[in-house]
């Protein structure tokens, strides 16, 4: 028995730490200099940063650790935001599947 889980919009959910959010600010100058200059600062991280899907592996191994330990003999996979479950019996794939929500 298996069970798939994609983990919807996972990449836009991991927050920047407030101290981070100047560091992914963007600033954007008006046209002709009419109007002040705007700055913009990501509350997440942006899709751009090259190690956001190490991160996302780290999130949701994180989250996922307690579930295989409740669970040694079944297995629980995880690839960035998509997670498989697979039990012997339906009933344990069902208690995987509640404690993994």
């Amino acid at each position: 028995e298996i069970v798939v889980m994609d983990l919807k919009d996972w990449f836009f959910t991991i927050p920047l730490a407030e101290e981070d959010k100047e560091k992914f600010s963007v600033t954007v100058p008006s046209v002709n200099n009419v109007e002040p200059t705007k700055r913009y600062q990501w509350k997440v991280l942006p899709q751009s940063i090259k190690n956001l899907p190490t991160i996302c592996q780290w999130f949701v191994a994180k989250a996922l650790s307690p579930v295989c330990a409740l669970f040694p003999s079944d297995c629980c996979y995880h690839y960035m935001d998509d997670i498989l479950l697979a039990a012997a019996t339906p009933q344990e794939l069902e208690k995987m599947e509640q404690k993994t929500r």
